[in-house]
């Protein structure tokens, strides 16, 4: 058996970069294109019923992203290596460079994609893949729901789902990405100490973020602005401003 053989999955909302990644892999020795999907949901289908060694997944989706859909793969036991095509998206690229798996920006380079496919090589020599990808959600604050007292009883939220949370005195009001709005008997100060990892960055004494929703600062009026199901402005504090700039830089 070639251990140098490669399975592989193309997931892509954009028909032509499905086509482009195709046509760039045909040529590719000892790959094998075995499916594509244009969505999460349908890609978690196919590795249900293939179980690639790969995914080319792209990370911005329609629906459930790239990062959603390797959580719940992760949940079931699949052990799947990645390598994420994106256009540039500064949190999502430091996302993936904290595990060991590896990025592509659009448009996909030949000679990048083949350096990539050689890495992961080596990764699969040398680690546990599913080691790697609980390094990747542990960054991204994905894959274990935490529990959250309510006035009426408790929720159940995967973190990664939080987009913020704003105090509301004793209470912290959360703000999740398909839109939804719940309200937990819980300082912000406590939600901040079960929100570990470094996907989440305290705006302000009464806001917190997760970095993966931040689209725009806007250093003139003090604010950013998260992108989930809908768009949300928030104020920044001064100092956080300036936090902001150097992680990004």
């Amino acid at each position: 058996m070639n251990t140098d053989e490669i399975s592989v999955l193309i997931v892509d909302d954009e028909p032509e970069a499905r086509d482009l990644m195709r046509i760039l892999l045909a040529g590719t020795p000892d790959v094998k294109v075995i499916g594509e999907a244009e969505d999460a949901d349908a890609a978690f289908r196919m590795v249900t019923n293939t179980r690639p060694d790969l995914i080319f997944l792209d990370i911005q989706m329609p629906g459930k992203t790239g990062f959603d859909l390797v959580g719940q793969l992760r949940a079931q036991g699949f052990g799947t290596g990645y390598i994420f095509v994106t256009a540039y998206d500064e949190y999502a690229i430091r996302a993936v460079r904290a595990s060991a798996f590896d990025y592509l920006l659009k448009p996909v380079d030949p000679d990048e994609l083949a350096g990539a496919l050689n890495r992961f090589r080596q990764i699969r020599r040398e680690k546990e893949i599913g080691a790697v990808t609980d390094e990747l959600l542990s960054y991204l604050g994905k894959g274990n729901r935490l529990k959250f007292n309510t006035r009426k009883g408790f929720l159940l939220i995967d973190p990664g789902e939080i987009v913020c949370c704003m105090a509301e005195g004793n209470y912290t009001e959360m703000i999740l990405e398909n839109g939804r709005r719940e309200t937990v008997s819980s300082n912000l100060g406590k939600i901040v100490g079960k929100l570990k990892g470094d996907g989440y960055f305290r705006i302000s004494r009464s806001a917190v973020i997760n970095m993966r929703y931040l689209t725009h600062v806007d250093h003139k009026n003090g604010t950013c602005r998260l992108t989930g199901a809908s768009e949300i402005d928030l104020k920044v504090a001064r100092n956080r401003l300036a936090e902001l700039d150097r992680m990004f830089s």
